[in-house]
């Protein structure tokens, strides 16, 4: 009898002791030296011990199939927390799951491009920001915008000033070796950046001769027999299209050179320097210019 009476004060006690937190919607395991935190509904309080969440072997079998939105278990064919969200359980990612799927501020020492990539897997574009604003764009169709968060072309940049591209090739602007055939850069009217046709386009009767034209242009020296001769091998010509040129020298207009092409080859081209014999009249006669002082400028033009 005194050992029932034991038993049921004991249960009384226990009863007593699970009202208090049961009443005050709080519940307090562990130290009993500390005030509960009132921000927690269940607190554990320990040193030494850990919380040991069920271990779930099959996660589809009732009543866990139609478990809450919350809910977390330990699933051990995972050796993983599972929690439960949108109606189904998902893996609580943590560092060795993660350790080969993330993108390092360090760096990342490898890298498979076969299967590892950064970007979306969704009809999404990647944004670029610095201090909070949007500074470069890959669109969903690979565009990539500078500048604009609509980027129409491969390559979209948009400056904030006017007139102002907002590309520099910093390397270029030095003086570089001629690039056979290389054509200028143009922005049509929408500001697309186009080739232009290699400069310049040269026409005669026929039409368009050729884009790769050369000019040579030089002065030489006339010659006590009023014979000059320009040397144009250095160009390179394959044909000559015109030829040019003029005389500077003597007091007046009637006597200053007067050059006349006498042949030219590919290399050279030959000149006979005249100047007029008397006052301005040119029927008065010419005659050879013996002044070696006097100058020929040429310009010839060809491919």
């Amino acid at each position: 009898m005194l050992k029932t009476s034991i038993q049921s004060s004991i249960w009384l006690c226990a009863l007593l002791l699970l009202y208090i937190p049961i009443y005050a919607q709080q519940l307090k395991l562990g130290d009993p030296t500390t005030s509960p935190i009132k921000a927690a509904l269940l607190e554990l309080n320990t040193l030494n011990q850990g919380l040991l969440l069920p271990r779930i072997t099959d996660s589809t079998q009732a009543p866990l199939n139609v478990s809450p939105d919350g809910m977390i278990i330990y699933y051990k064919p995972a050796s993983s927390l599972l929690i439960r969200r949108n109606g189904s359980w998902s893996r609580l990612a943590d560092s060795t799951a993660v350790s080969n799927n993330q993108w390092l501020l360090s760096g990342n020492p490898t890298v498979d491009s076969a299967t590892k990539f950064l970007g979306t897997t969704v009809i999404s574009p990647i944004n670029f920001r610095t201090n909070n604003l949007n500074r470069m764009i890959i669109s969903s169709a690979g565009n990539v915008g500078i500048g604009t968060t609509a980027p129409t072309s491969l390559l979209h940049i948009k400056s904030a000033t006017a007139n102002t591209s907002g590309v520099r090739l910093e390397t270029l602007t030095s003086a570089a070796p001629v690039t056979s055939g290389a054509g200028g850069l143009g922005v049509d009217a929408s500001g697309n950046v186009v080739r232009t046709a290699a400069a310049p386009v040269y026409y005669n009767a026929a039409g368009v001769v050729s884009q790769n034209i050369k000019v040579w242009a030089d002065s030489i020296s006339n010659t006590s027999t009023g014979v000059a001769t320009a040397n144009i091998s250095s160009a390179g010509f394959t044909k000559i299209l015109s030829i040019t040129a003029t005389g500077k020298g003597g007091s007046n207009n009637g006597d200053s050179p007067i050059p006349v092409i006498s042949g030219y080859t590919l290399n050279a081209i030959t000149f006979n320097v005249f100047r007029g014999n008397t006052g301005l009249t040119i029927l008065a006669g010419w005659a050879t210019d013996t002044d070696a002082t006097h100058k020929v400028y040429v310009t010839v033009v060809g491919y």
